[in-house]
């Protein structure tokens, strides 16, 4: 082997150019996959973070037509009563506090967990101590450690600190370890569940708030399948119990409330509602991961086709080699050397072009934001063992067949059954990458489409020049409705007299955000015939200029006027989704509705206005029914979005207008988010950007590849058949002739390769089905496209050398063997 790899290491820099081209083809296939394959380890197969993580597990409560739910208080305690199933169930829920007391004031998203979360985990704090259950109602708090960084300058002596959230004071007992993250990665603050229920006493007894995000730890020896089977039997129970104590048919007017985004909870009314069906047990992993698994899975699988397509490439390159190397191999098998001897010889040369293309591949600057990868054990032992792959599978063909018996045949200065094998073999290649470079192009075409779409969708409001920010009011400074009505009313003045200011308003939740109101009622109380005994809408409190701002046009009735406050009658704005299903045909304006929902009592309201329905979750969800409320006929206005138009087509540059009016209002108020609607756009469409992108420049490298590879065979082709040629030209064949002669037959591969590819991509495309937004995974337009596509880069990729065999003299090829 030592003496196979001395050779091997003076072959390949006797040839830099055979050697560069090699290496560099099989670094884009190696690079491309240590790539994918360094988040894969991140995202999919590392576990997470705490000991025993494949034990812990989230229970959700999951409610009609599978929305999902936290779990009530006096359910937590259920599931505590299951001691066979958990060593332990925590919980936590996530809050929004304002910061003072460090610097300026900021909003933070906190936690408030129960004292055995970190028991739940097995973790420790990085200094302190964690929360004892005798200080569950104690104002403590415990900080993340980039909290500490940068707001207490990772000061030794935090500990016993007080620090101010919402105007109460919290003592800091300890720093959690960097890169501590749960629930997600914006918590900075954790407090103890305690203490929040002693400002919310009502949660505790109340079986329809559900609001917290239950974790537990799977007892030893228990199974997932016994787990859920004993939760159902728990969920059965309870709706049994529940079901005979409200004596059946209750109707509510509201039923139940889910909020994505934050704030205190709303009782229900107590009991289980309408909306009840049971528990949902998921691995905490799984939940981690959410729904990034498949595109990764799909990006793994597409570099591996590149590689794929270079290890043919490589094959290419070594078969074309094998041509000059024919009398070395001779002269070995007849000085003695086996088949397998020579084998070994050849697979040392092409495995150590792969290992020399692994390093080239990961080099530190080789790859874009290689620090951001992570390059760990795992992912270099992936690299060395894909490379060592990588070069026997594409080394073993060549190797095979340049080591073949009679060999010696190719002494005489005519092999033509030699040749002409070799070029079979590099043809069937060539079909091959052809084959794989079209089920990649047709993915990424499919993605484009998708993805130009879903960009052309139009929400229904304009998202140009309209900046927000959240404002979430400190409860010990504004306890009281009309002082918080104070403070947005004297902010908004300010705006409105900016001259860079078209119109500002207020609501409750921001299109596309993230973070919605749902309320659900039983539309039988409207409509009798209604099908289902449940509805759900969508909730947002508005400002009179909600609509202005926004551009949302009204299509019948009025929106809402200042005149729109307490003490005015109650009235409301719907969409047209909420129209159709309650009034079908029928004039909606005048109508009642008697709903209730978050700080707003049930009662009676009169619809004023109808708009047509916007996109206000996502872009590529189906429009729901929605319904608006005048902001000041709310009993309170603790959080809300403020939203404004800019004049100058620049909005990001009224932040400074933003800071200002909040702070002139209030210099100690802090301020959440501050983003642009067209950032928000941009999230909304950021993995469907990131996955296309990635896919279409993994299916143009792979274009790029097989167009090597055809010119390749081509060229070759060329140089073995000069002769051949040279005759044909010199009894008359034009050069037009010539062409054509090798055009065909590289067309004849090519289409063979194609017709493969479109087959394979009918299968394979289904698996992009949960990726693409109003485009079949079958798209006939973009499978002729791509097909199409990939025929015009075999043409130009045959036409160059077939054009270079035209000018060669007949005399002179005649004599070139």
């Amino acid at each position: 082997m030592l003496q196979d790899l001395r050779f091997a290491v003076r072959t390949l820099v006797k040839t830099p150019g055979f050697t560069c081209v090699a290496v560099l083809t099989l670094a884009l296939g190696i690079g491309a996959n240590t790539a994918i394959f360094s988040a894969v380890n991140a995202v999919l197969l590392k576990p997470l973070p705490y000991p025993g993580s494949d034990r812990l597990v989230q229970v959700m409560f999951t409610g009609f037509r599978g929305m999902r739910f936290g779990v009530s208080f006096p359910e937590l305690h259920d599931l505590r009563a299951l001691w066979q199933d958990f060593t332990g169930v925590a919980a936590v829920r996530t809050q929004r506090h304002n910061l003072t007391g460090a610097g300026d004031p900021r909003d933070v998203q906190a936690a408030a967990v129960t004292a055995n979360l970190l028991d739940v985990l097995q973790l420790r704090p990085e200094i302190g101590h964690s929360f004892a259950p005798a200080e569950e109602r104690t104002p403590l708090a415990l900080l993340s450690h980039g909290l500490w960084v940068t707001s207490f300058g990772r000061d030794p002596g935090i500990l016993g600190r007080s620090i101010s959230l919402d105007g109460r004071s919290f003592t800091v007992v300890g720093v959690m370890p960097a890169g501590f993250q749960f629930p997600n990665e914006d918590v900075q603050v954790w407090t103890p569940m305690g203490e929040f229920l002693s400002q919310n006493p009502q949660v505790e007894t109340d079986r329809g708030v559900r609001f917290l995000n239950a974790v537990a730890r799977l007892a030893p020896g228990v199974s997932m399948e016994r787990v859920v089977g004993d939760v159902k039997l728990l969920a059965a129970r309870l709706s049994a119990s529940d079901s005979g104590s409200s004596g059946g048919g209750r109707q509510l007017s509201v039923t139940g409330q889910a909020s994505l985004g934050g704030g205190a909870p709303a009782p229900s009314g107590g009991g289980r509602s309408m909306l009840d069906t049971g528990f949902d047990v998921t691995l905490l992993r799984d939940v981690a991961i959410g729904d990034v698994r498949r595109p990764l899975l799909i990006l793994l699988g597409a570099v591996g086709v590149v590689l794929l397509i270079a290890c043919a490439n490589g094959a290419n390159l070594l078969l074309a080699r094998a041509t000059a190397r024919r009398r070395e191999m001779a002269v070995r098998r007849a000085l003695g050397a086996g088949r397998g001897r020579l084998v070994r010889h050849l697979l040392t040369e092409s495995t150590l072009l792969a290992l020399a293309a692994g390093v080239v591949a990961l080099w530190p600057h080789a790859l874009p934001r290689t620090t951001e990868i992570g390059l760990d054990g795992h992912v270099l032992g992936f690299s060395l063992g894909l490379a060592v792959v990588t070069g026997v599978a594409f080394g073993l063909l060549p190797a095979w067949r340049a080591s073949a018996p009679g060999i010696e045949q190719s002494l005489r200065e005519d092999a033509p059954g030699a040749t002409g094998g070799r070029r079979r073999l590099q043809g069937t290649l060539v079909v091959g990458e052809v084959t794989l470079a079209l089920v990649l192009l047709v993915g990424a075409g499919l993605l484009v489409r998708s993805f130009i779409r879903l960009s052309n969708v139009n929400p229904g409001f304009d998202t140009r020049d309209v900046l927000a920010a959240r404002i979430r009011l400190t409860p010990a400074r504004y306890p009281a409705g009309a002082q918080q009505t104070l403070f947005f009313e004297n902010m908004l003045a300010t705006l409105q007299a900016h001259p860079g200011v078209q119109s500002v308003t207020l609501a409750s939740t921001l299109p596309l955000s993230g973070n919605m109101f749902m309320i659900t009622f039983d539309p039988r109380t409207v409509r009798p015939d209604y099908p289902e005994p449940v509805m759900i809408l969508r909730s947002s409190h508005i400002s009179p200029d909600y609509f202005t701002t926004f551009r949302i046009p009204i299509r019948r009735g009025r929106g809402f006027t200042v005149r729109d406050r307490a003490g005015a009658p109650p009235v409301a704005l719907i969409n047209r989704a909420t129209a159709d299903q309650l009034w079908p045909g029928q004039d909606p304006i005048g109508r009642q509705l008697t709903i209730g929902g978050p700080r707003r009592a049930a009662g009676p309201m009169t619809v004023v206005g109808v708009i047509d329905n916007l996109r206000s979750t996502s872009l590529d969800a189906t429009p729901q029914p929605e319904i608006y409320w005048p902001a000041l006929q709310q009993s309170g206005m603790p959080e809300m979005w403020l939203a404004l138009r800019g004049s100058n087509g620049r909005p990001l540059q009224l932040v400074g207008a933003i800071r200002d009016a909040v702070h002139r209002a209030d210099p100690e108020q802090s301020i959440g988010d501050i983003v642009s609607l067209e950032q928000l756009i941009g999230r909304q469409t950021a993995a469907r950007r990131f996955n296309t992108t990635l896919l279409t420049i993994f299916a143009l490298l792979a274009v790029g590849l097989a167009l090597v590879g055809i010119y390749g065979v081509t060229a070759y082709t060329v140089t073995q058949r000069t002769r051949e040629l040279g005759i044909r030209m010199a009894l008359g064949a034009r050069g037009v002739d010539v062409v054509g002669l090798l055009m065909r037959e590289s067309l004849r591969r090519v289409a063979v390769g194609v017709g493969l590819g479109l087959l394979v991509a009918l299968g394979v495309t289904r698996a992009l089905s949960a990726m693409l937004y109003e485009v079949a995974p079958r798209d006939a337009v973009t499978f002729a496209a791509t097909a199409l596509l990939l025929v015009v880069v075999a043409l130009v990729a045959t036409w160059v050398p077939a054009r270079r065999a035209t000018k060669v003299d007949p005399l002179v090829a005649l004599r070139y063997e």
